[in-house]
């Protein structure tokens, strides 16, 4: 055992009595999301793997005062997660190449545990300023000793190993035996289990409680490198997983992988970061070490390596979509232009590449894509290369790049000034998407708690899936009505949907029944049913014409000015919306409380059949009537127990979406109505292509405003294809963030037109097989799974 360095014993001493580490919580995951502190958690990040050996070096001004400096800096320009390396194995030559050192494991199964003080005042520096650290155990290359060192251990690689450089073959064949070599994992276990026992001398904490800790990685790039290994390498992960996971609850997990490029292909990718202790997955990226450029030109190659990375990422995001959990681009680099090495020479190139990454990260935040953060490689700090020397040597100050590379090939320094000035303008990107992060309170500040906490779970509900809903579903059905306890959808699941759906229409007019001729009596019972389950209840409103008298499609110009303050037809608005507020306020729980609902008024806006859409009053005119209805009934009325859904129909663009759109203050949900008229596999492709667009629109909506999203309308009349359902609607809404969908009712038949009408299936109809296999998709959430999740009660 080596005793504790002097320099890091007086620290201990001065930090533990005059400071504490501040209090953090630890990074979470939620379906795609890492979240911290109850919010969203994106991070602009950097690879810092000699960061634990900077307070061993006995020079203050090399060591810990160095490392104070580099974070601060780091900090300063906006940089809030680093990955390390956790520790070396063995100490000199191995593979012709000089590793890092001190080394945590000199030799096998013996630990110099002082290695770890270093790792200690990192950890106690980042905590007091909030960054987290991700930490890799072992590696799969040489620098740092790593499997090879293992194998070397045990008489797996040749003698003269040390001092030769393998070749490419060679060094395949060698480390794919770590896998199967049972000393060498054990050798591996224990120094994991070491470190995960640890208690940081600094603060007193326990590593496993230390939540400067994000994350432990199995190894940086690890690799099977042999096919006849990949069976023995999946064990190996699930193994060392659940081993760790078992000592650690507190922490996220993953293994470190390249991506494809490191598995040999994207099946072995897949089935490693299917292991349930796997928290999220993560890619390298490197165009200069995988041929998308030739030699050292960079200029003539960079379109490719432009094209190259996007294709890399976006293959990625989808297999992370797919698994539902975050996706880290952990490593990336370029040379310097025309591969100098020294500090302060142009980075054009590499500031462009860095732009273009940087591009790909804030477009999926804004989107809600499952891209989280991006940590470059490599934080080179104040260090430089020696003039003239090309490769480190022993008593050279560490920087980005590793002892086996050249000395500023991909290091950052701290005077590459227009590289930070893009890491920072990026870093600013990543806070602002979290702190812009959907606001989870209800816009009105007097909201019922059971309101409150129904919009908390709605929005926790996005990453676990998509609620589906039915206008109608409880009261009747194809050849059916008020059969308590029926529904269509039920028929055919033996569940309801999760989101029901009625009309009010009629309401205004003293009717017993709504233009649907659903009693209104009976309407409630609905409501309170659906809320007892633990399911959602959103009501339109198809008021009349309060200008003519006629239906609500009846288009006469100057209605919506007739009904704001001061026309002529404002008081008869006012003792409608006295109607409405009399039904909602009778809509009681079981204790008295009043039940939430979602409440979508003036709906299909962007249309022109209703006599509010924007053919027939301007755009201020309909936002003062928006703006107005929630006033009235929050403010004037009372009602506290109501979410305002803004929805319009088809649209084409944010900015025809926004043109209407009366405000934050005034939405809790933002929504789109959708249908299918057309028949046939051109149709099919086109309104998917449709759906598809504007989710992804309402889903930088969201957003933008801080707003729930969810399709609040949508069916195709009759299902003409009776695979609809699972083949064309739910194969484009699954990829997408939402919170319900909600299709339209089955009226089953209509005297007046000799013919039914549905929109969902029906027992024994054609489509019903198809819509089986829907609900017992993963996302689709019906009533049964929605109601455990309690959304009406305080988590």
């Amino acid at each position: 055992m080596i005793p504790i360095s002097r320099t890091i014993a007086t620290l201990l001493l001065v930090i533990a009595g005059i400071t504490a580490t501040a209090q953090q919580s630890f990074v979470q995951t939620s379906g795609h999301q890492f979240y911290l502190n109850g919010k969203p958690y994106y991070f602009a990040g950097a690879n810092y793997w000699y960061g634990g050996l900077l307070g061993l070096e006995k020079d203050q001004r090399r060591g810990a005062g160095r490392l104070q400096k580099e974070l601060d800096f780091l900090q300063q320009n906006g940089v809030t997660n680093l990955r390390l390396v956790v520790g070396a194995e063995g100490a000199g030559k191995i593979n012709g190449v000089v590793r890092i050192a001190p080394a945590l494991q000199p030799e096998q199964g013996v630990f110099n545990e002082s290695v770890l003080d270093g790792l200690d005042l990192l950890l106690s520096e980042m905590g007091k300023r909030n960054m987290k650290a991700v930490l890799y155990f072992s590696n799969n290359w040489e620098w740092s000793g790593g499997f090879q060192q293992y194998l070397a251990w045990n008489g797996e690689v040749p003698e003269d190993q040390k001092e030769r450089k393998l070749n490419w073959d060679e060094h395949r064949d060698i480390v794919s035996k770590f896998y199967s070599c049972t000393p060498c994992k054990e050798a591996y276990n224990k120094q994991v289990a070491l470190v995960l026992d640890r208690t940081n001398k600094i603060t007193g904490k326990r590593y496993t409680d230390d939540a400067a800790i994000m994350a432990w990685e199995l190894a940086n790039e690890p690799r099977p490198m042999r096919p006849a290994a990949n069976e023995a390498y999946l064990d190996w992960i699930r193994e060392m997983a659940a081993f760790i996971k078992s000592k650690d609850k507190n922490h996220l997990l993953t293994i470190g992988s390249e991506g494809s490029m490191g598995t040999e292909g994207m099946p072995l990718f897949e089935a490693s970061h299917a292991v349930k202790e796997i928290d999220y997955l993560t890619i390298h990226i490197w165009p200069k070490n995988w041929g998308w450029f030739k030699d050292t030109a960079i200029a003539q190659g960079f379109a490719n390596v432009v094209a190259q990375t996007k294709d890399y990422i976006r293959q990625h995001e989808l297999v992370a979509q797919q698994m539902n959990k975050p996706l880290v681009l952990e490593e990336f680099g370029l040379p310097r232009d025309g591969h100098v090495y020294n500090a302060g020479s142009s980075t054009k190139f590499r500031d462009r590449y860095y732009e273009m990454i940087f591009a790909q990260l804030s477009q999926s935040a804004v989107a809600n894509g499952v891209l989280a953060g991006a940590n470059i490689w490599s934080f080179g700090g104040t260090a430089r290369p020696v003039r003239g020397q090309v490769f480190w040597k022993k008593g050279d100050e560490l920087m980005g790049d590793p002892p086996m590379d050249e000395q500023g090939l991909n290091s950052v320094f701290d005077n590459d000034k227009s590289t930070w000035n893009i890491i920072r303008a990026h870093a600013q990107k990543m806070a602002n998407q979290t702190s812009n992060i959907a606001a989870t309170k209800p816009i009105d500040p007097k909201a019922t708690i059971e309101t409150k906490n129904l919009l908390n779970g709605l929005y926790r509900l996005l990453d676990k899936g998509i609620m589906f809903g039915h206008q109608d579903d409880m009261a009747y059905g194809v050849n059916w009505k008020y059969q308590k306890g029926r529904s269509d959808i039920k028929d055919i699941t033996g569940d309801f949907p999760a989101v029901q759906g009625y009309e009010l229409g009629h309401l205004e007019i003293d009717s017993l029944v709504n233009l649907d001729s659903v009693p209104f009596d009976r309407m409630k019972e609905f409501i309170r049913t659906t809320y007892a389950k633990g399911g959602v209840a959103t009501l339109s409103w198809h008021l009349r014409n309060p200008l003519t008298g006629k239906t609500s499609w009846d288009p006469a110009p100057g209605t919506v000015a007739s009904i704001l303050p001061g026309g002529q037809k404002h008081e008869l608005y006012q003792s409608w919306l006295d109607k409405v507020a009399h039904f909602l306020n009778d809509l009681k729980g079981p204790k008295g409380e009043a039940i939430p609902i979602i409440f979508r008024p003036f709906h299909e806006l962007n249309g022109a059949w209703f006599w509010w859409g924007a053919a027939h009053c301007t755009a201020e005119e309909y936002k003062a009537l928006f703006r107005f209805t929630v006033q009235y009934l929050r403010d004037v009325k009372g009602l506290h127990h109501l979410l305002y859904a803004f929805n319009t129909d088809r649209f084409n663009s944010i900015e025809a979406y926004e043109e209407r759109y009366p405000g934050d203050e005034w939405v809790d949900v933002i929504g789109f109505d959708i249908y299918q008229r057309a028949t046939g596999p051109q149709a099919n492709e086109q309104f998917a292509k449709d759906l598809g667009s504007m989710l992804t629109m309402l889903e930088t909506l969201a957003q933008k405003h801080r707003k729930l999203p969810a399709l609040t309308e949508f069916g195709f009349g009759n299902l003409p294809d009776s695979t609809w359902f699972s083949n064309v609607f739910w194969k484009t809404v699954q990829q997408h963030r939402i919170s319900f969908a909600l299709a339209w009712r089955n009226a089953g038949y209509k005297p007046e037109s000799n013919s039914t009408e549905f929109y969902v299936p029906y027992k024994g109809s054609v489509a019903a097989p198809d819509f089986l296999r829907l609900y017992q998709h993963p996302r689709s959430l019906f009533m049964k799974e929605v109601g455990k999740e309690k959304l009406y009660q305080s988590k």
